[in-house]
């Protein structure tokens, strides 16, 4: 993807979640005025955009009267706040906004109109997207879309999507990994989107790739590892913990977190040692992912003994990863509801939480 391609990142400065309180809503103008505002050169104002959630067809038409007319820049800029607002607040659904954008001229404004369409379940949104990332003359947005269909290949695991739907998502997939005259990002995106399918051709695919693939694709195919859901894969992911790449230490390393498998706890602790500072955060993560009381212990000790700030930050959110999915739902006693946030104070060394001295040793 070239540098022109790539859409802007959301400056969470500009149009931060604290931006909104709930009294916004009594602020904000009807759509006419947002719209005609998004029209001017005046800065968008972050909370007047909610007043084009859940548009109606008269507000979708205005919008999409205005937006030819609109500066490549100023339509990646409304895509970008409309996806931010509606990830801060997901009651706010701006979907068709973005769907209409997926034809834009403007491969950025495409890439940032397919990821508003990443909550979406639906069939009809699915037939769109396989018909784009087969016509799409971009490969950054076929990329796009490629990731995006992942989305569907989880619904379909859990059964949630018609078989003749998933047939089709399948086929398409494959077709895209299977075409060598395809770039390697987008075969490489497409393979890990379809490793979701717990089907058995999907894992033979997966096996291709890995051993006959080119080094984009045999990642891919060690990232679908992890998300197949089989802890068969997990001694090939244990043996990349070694691998001379760093890049392939750390996707192995997420994998296996993905995998949720108890028996690579251990050697994801010696790869807190890593000399690759992306391999240590990615193990980190991982043990955080299979949220056992060894990966919390080590964990914890790790919070009092390493100093380093992307360390911290990703032991403190690793650490209430695991709080989160070992919590009680409810006192046993009362039986009433036990839902109060683990914040990142209640983590903190300096707030009183000591390590066990009983315990010694590196992590």
């Amino acid at each position: 993807m070239t540098q022109d391609h790539d859409p802007p990142e959301p400056d969470s400065g500009d149009f931060a979640a604290d931006d909104l309180d709930d009294d916004d809503s009594a602020t904000i103008p009807p759509a006419d005025a947002v719209i005609a505002e998004i029209a001017s050169e005046r800065p968008i104002e972050y909370a007047h955009l909610r007043a084009l959630a859940n548009p109606s067809d008269e507000v979708v038409a205005g919008v999409m009267r205005i937006w030819p007319q609109l500066r490549p820049e100023r339509r990646r800029e409304v895509l970008a706040k409309l996806q931010q607002l509606g990830e801060d607040h997901p009651a706010l659904d701006f979907h068709r906004i973005h769907l209409s954008a997926t034809r834009d001229a403007d491969v950025a404004t495409r890439i940032l109109a397919v990821r508003g369409l990443w909550e979406q379940e639906r069939p009809e949104y699915l037939h769109l997207l396989l018909r784009q990332i087969r016509t799409d003359d971009e490969p950054s947005v076929r990329a796009e879309i490629a990731d995006a269909l992942g989305r569907w290949v989880i619904t379909a695991e859990f059964g949630l999507l018609p078989d003749e739907d998933m047939e089709e998502l399948s086929a398409v997939l494959r077709e895209t990994i299977e075409d060598i005259e395809e770039t390697d990002e987008v075969r490489g995106r497409a393979l890990e989107a379809l490793g979701a399918w717990s089907d058995e051709s999907v894992a033979e695919l997966l096996s291709d790739m890995y051993e006959l693939g080119n080094q984009r694709l045999r990642v891919a195919a060690i990232r679908g590892m992890g998300r197949n859901a089989s802890d068969s894969w997990l001694p090939i992911l244990i043996y990349h913990f070694d691998d001379d790449d760093p890049e392939i230490r750390a996707v192995a390393a997420t994998a296996a977190g993905n995998l949720l498998a108890e028996d690579a706890v251990e050697p994801l602790i010696m790869l807190l040692e890593d000399a690759d500072a992306d391999v240590q955060v990615a193990a980190v993560r991982a043990l955080g992912e299979i949220a056992t009381e060894e990966s919390e212990r080590v964990l914890t000790r790790m919070l009092h003994e390493r100093a380093e700030p992307h360390l911290r930050d990703a032991v403190r959110d690793a650490l209430a990863e695991v709080q989160l999915l070992t919590m009680p739902l409810s006192d046993a006693a009362t039986r009433a509801p036990l839902f109060e946030p683990i914040t990142g104070d209640e983590l903190d060394v300096e707030d009183g939480v000591e390590p066990n001295e009983d315990e010694e040793g590196e992590f």
